[in-house]
């Protein structure tokens, strides 16, 4: 497969708005807006974003699925011939009954299984912010703070791409002043934006994660765009969460990678 150029990103557009498993991971690459790279080969696409979610648009073929499994799959040795970080994770997502037979029994593969939400509107009944917290926005003050797995820094290259193309909230406890939860445009299009959250393990059970969704939710809405929710399945507290503030399961993708 050949590597597009970034400046020559936007081209590929209208390949991301067809994949059929996701849209808003390969448009934030497609735009501009989020860093991550490009691949065609043939009649497909291959959309790698900075977070390590991968998915393919278009007609894919044997020998495309092949070179994919030696070049990011199979072998460190050929990703590091790539100008990319050798440590950033390759896990493809994908809808397609052909592609999850292709490398089903795979040597060195796992197929785990992935839940993609549509919004279905604000539920009836609407999270409440614990009043031992405060809200706030993400800005250049508070986002050195922010801690944990689903952050800023899991699906943005760096802070300052993300306080100028994503947004996000924070909690904070009011009574020692540490950061305690986030929620945050973790992909963003032009019609869409996925939800990252994480609670602090010591200020969990407090209603922190359903109540900063509730609010990216409704940011969300309020900017004309739609509200993306998506776990893997062992993930309960995502699923309680998503649940909580409005979302209702569609779909179960397969994410496939290295073991």
């Amino acid at each position: 497969m050949r590597r597009i150029s970034r400046i020559c990103h936007k081209e590929y557009i209208e390949w991301a708005r067809e994949c059929t498993a996701n849209q808003v991971y390969p448009m934030s690459i497609a735009t501009g807006t989020q860093d991550g790279e490009i691949y065609t080969g043939g009649d497909c696409v291959l959309f790698w974003h900075y977070s390590g979610f991968a998915y393919i648009s278009g007609n894919v073929r044997p020998d495309i699925l092949d070179e994919i499994y030696r070049k990011f799959l199979a072998s460190d040795t050929e990703r590091r011939s790539e100008p990319l970080d050798p440590k950033r994770r390759f896990l493809l997502i994908t809808d397609s009954e052909f592609i999850l037979d292709y490398y089903s029994g795979a040597d060195l593969i796992q197929i785990d299984k992935r839940i993609e939400y549509i919004y279905v509107g604000i539920p009836e009944n609407i999270p409440i912010l614990d009043e031992s917290f405060a809200l706030e926005t993400i800005t250049a003050d508070n986002i050195g703070e922010i801690r944990g797995r689903i952050t800023p820094s899991f699906s943005w290259k760096d802070s300052d791409s993300f306080l100028q193309n994503g947004f996000g909230f924070i909690a904070r406890s009011k009574e020692d002043g540490c950061f305690a939860a986030v929620a945050f445009s973790s992909a963003i299009s032009p019609e869409e934006v996925d939800i990252g959250v994480e609670t602090t393990a010591e200020y969990r059970h407090h209603g922190l994660a359903s109540y900063l969704a509730y609010r990216m939710c409704m940011e969300i809405i309020q900017q004309g765009r739609k509200p993306v929710w998506a776990h893997a399945e062992t993930n309960t507290g995502s699923q309680k969460t998503a649940l909580s503030v409005g979302f209702k399961p569609i779909v179960i993708n397969m994410v496939i990678h290295r073991k």
